[in-house]
């Protein structure tokens, strides 16, 4: 059994999405002062890899705290849609998979983009979900949605109510998806941030081999 750690770490000062709020990892207490190490953190609850609840984009969508554990873990299935800077990502490049497209399947898909995590386009030019293709993911009817940007689309408003509307719980910001195959046993757990609308996690895949 192997496993792939597919976040990106967490570091003070790090991107975010334009208008949220900015990462800030400081020693409160050290040994010296306190007799213990500890730090304050602030950050978005979208931060780095993530997970979307119903509610981000959904008046009266599920929190956090009321989505099952089980949207959050099990066989998830990859897909690989290489992808160029700002290319859009169409329906079409999903037909050849439409079988995997099961209704409460796991899905995810790799463009390559998380190789350009920190860069200062990260953030503006990724490969971009089209409305289109959207619509053709919420009508699978899947329970979650996985991807190596950090968010599905530019046109970020429309898509999110697409797919949330039909409760497809959103990762964002996957990273190594070169080192695992294309199946896999998904773990990405969110803090139980009561009554809130989604969490940084830290995503595991677990595969009986890892790719080189």
């Amino acid at each position: 059994m192997q496993l792939v750690d597919l976040s990106h770490p967490l570091e003070h000062g790090q991107q975010t999405f334009p208008s949220d709020p900015k990462l800030s990892i400081i020693p409160h207490g050290t040994i010296e002062t306190m007799k213990y190490n500890i730090s304050q953190i602030c950050m978005s609850s979208h931060q780095g890899t993530h997970l979307d609840a119903i509610f981000h984009f959904i008046a009266d969508g599920k929190t956090l705290d009321q989505m099952p554990l089980e949207w959050f873990y099990g066989p998830a299935t990859v897909l690989r849609i290489p992808k160029q800077r700002s290319e859009e990502i169409k329906l079409e490049d999903f037909l050849p998979f439409d079988h995997l497209l099961q209704p409460e399947a796991k899905i995810i898909y790799e463009t390559g983009w998380y190789k350009q995590f920190g860069k200062d386009y990260y953030f503006t030019d990724f490969p971009s979900l089209t409305i289109e293709a959207a619509h053709y993911l919420a009508g699978k009817n899947i329970r979650m949605l996985g991807m190596d940007t950090p968010t599905p689309g530019k046109d970020w408003y429309e898509i999110h109510h697409i797919l949330l509307a039909k409760e497809i719980v959103l990762v964002e910001g996957l990273n190594n998806l070169d080192k695992v195959p294309d199946s896999l046993l998904f773990v990405g757990f969110p803090l139980n941030f009561k009554g809130r609308d989604g969490s940084p996690i830290r995503a595991v895949a677990i595969t009986e081999r890892s790719v080189q």
